[in-house]
């Protein structure tokens, strides 16, 4: 595991490409983690020194870039032209944090450090990774609302990678990725964020479902801003009668003209600064 200081200017591209951009010739092993570390200056105008870093990448090979214009073409806002180019397999949203934060055996100090993360501190911050907790380890290790800015940040990543998939003899579903509806459900405890149904006070065991605001199968995404977290009576109703969904006003419309407004709209109102807004403001 290293860490590589970033710039905002190269961030977006960083996060939707997989891609990262140096000056030295690279010394990494496929398959190592890359922590994208926002430079501090920038960190601390933004308001974000206690979350620097808050996606990885997953190191696969580099190319150089002899003529610029791999550079040109991907940071042309950066005007500045890179010897090698990092191509990786995939980026990784992390509950955001900052190394100066935790105890590591470094005494890390910031951008003074060497990049290289020593094993014993990768097993730190190994939780902070988007796949290595439970979504109720990750709630009752870094609380609801840093889970909410993973979620964000989940959203940000997920929505420019290609929809994968599922099909079998006569039939097509795409892939749901289980650890975002396990995580939505730790931030409320499993209780619907229509009535507020929590089984878990009542029956001693926690239980709730997800649903797509809009469909899988008719091009919603799986992001967690197409998610909610309800209770199964409200499941059935709104797959029976589907409901329109008002995001400006956080409520679903029936067509008897009824509303019920979210009560617990938490996750929907969070978004992270590097998303874009059209990419996340879908539904009906």
């Amino acid at each position: 595991m290293q860490r590589l200081n970033v710039r905002s200017t190269q961030i977006r591209e960083c996060i939707e490409k997989s891609m990262f951009a140096v000056h030295r010739r690279p010394r990494f092993n496929s398959g190592e983690v890359l922590l994208l570390q926002l430079v501090k200056s920038e960190a601390q105008a933004f308001g974000k020194l206690g979350s620097r870093i808050e996606f990885a990448l997953v190191y696969d090979h580099y190319e150089q870039d002899h003529t610029g214009e791999i550079s040109r073409r991907h940071w042309p806002q950066a005007k500045r032209i890179w010897e090698y180019i990092l191509f990786c397999s995939k980026t990784i949203p992390t509950v955001p944090f900052s190394l100066e934060n935790l105890s590591l055996s470094r005494n890390y100090a910031g951008q003074t450090n060497p990049m290289a993360i020593s094993s014993q501190d990768e097993q730190l911050i190994l939780p902070f990774m988007w796949g290595q907790l439970s979504g109720y380890e990750w709630r009752d290790e870094f609380g609801p609302s840093r889970i909410r800015d993973t979620v964000a940040n989940y959203d940000v990543v997920a929505a420019h990678q290609k929809r994968k998939k599922i099909v079998v003899p006569a039939h097509e579903e795409f892939y749901r990725d289980p650890l975002l509806s396990e995580s939505l459900k730790s931030i409320y405890d499993h209780r619907c964020q229509i009535c507020g149904m929590n089984f878990r006070a009542k029956y001693d065991e926690p239980f709730a479902e997800t649903h797509h605001i809009e469909p899988l199968s008719r091009g919603g995404p799986d992001l967690g801003h197409n998610i909610v977290v309800i209770c199964p009576n409200h499941h059935r109703i709104i797959h029976k009668v589907e409901p329109n969904f008002d995001r400006s006003r956080f409520l679903f419309r029936y067509p008897n003209g009824l509303e019920e407004r979210l009560i617990l709209p938490d996750h929907l109102e969070q978004s992270s600064i590097w998303g874009d807004n059209q990419i996340l403001s879908f539904g009906r």
